[in-house]
């Protein structure tokens, strides 16, 4: 049974198939779905025969954003779930773990208004700084390093400061192959945190709707 639903996989991988552009230097392409092999990648609306190289970037600086959220959004759900709390006031009259007892989207819901505009503000200084923020910095769409990535692999155990460009040592990864395998188990991790949170809020949402998720 296995043994044909990994074959089914790759038929359907195969059939829908794309092949991952140079630009991309053959990240997020995984089994079952990609063969970094001859750089097959899943692809069924065709993004890769259509894509210009500083928009796929944008693609790829998107996913990883929206990754790095959904595993952070993942992990708060989970520990709030548990009633996890800091100690204190939130706000005036509004102590941590009262939101705690509550469900995530009734958190929210009981976050004070201000409180809720300077989280979008902090979201928005970060997203500005990203996109504009950086002039001495080469844009990701133009071979710099994507948002959020303070760090560029120079291989041997070498990386460089993308502010200062300072080459620094680290324990980290010492190959190619391993920085790859670093930034695929990102990307998978970030990809399943995703369909994660987006789980727990059908669930919450529409009762019922994830049979593992009461």
């Amino acid at each position: 049974m296995d043994r044909l639903l990994a074959a089914s996989l790759v038929a359907s991988a195969a059939a829908f198939g794309g092949v991952s552009p140079p630009v991309l230097k053959g990240v997020g392409i995984t089994a079952p779905f990609g063969n970094a092999a001859d750089g097959t990648c899943w692809d069924p609306v065709g993004f890769t025969t259509r894509t210009s190289d500083p928009l796929m970037l944008w693609y790829r600086a998107a996913e990883l954003k929206h990754s790095r959220v959904a595993m952070l959004a993942s992990a708060g759900w989970i520990v709030n779930g548990l009633h996890l709390s800091f100690p204190g006031n939130l706000a005036t009259g509004v102590k941590f773990s009262d939101l705690a007892a509550k469900s995530p989207l009734e958190a929210w819901e009981a976050t004070p208004f201000d409180g809720k505009v300077q989280i979008l503000i902090a979201i928005g200084l970060a997203e500005f700084h990203s996109e504009f923020g950086a002039p001495y910095k080469t844009h990701y769409t133009k071979g710099g390093s994507f948002p959020g990535n303070q760090l560029n692999f120079l291989g041997d155990s070498k990386w460089e400061d993308v502010w200062g460009g300072k080459v620094i040592s680290t324990t980290s990864a010492k190959t190619d192959a391993q920085f790859l395998n670093q930034q695929n188990a990102e990307l998978n991790n970030g990809r399943l945190a995703m369909i994660g949170v987006m789980g727990f809020s059908a669930a919450a949402l529409v009762p019922g709707s994830v049979p593992l998720l009461p």
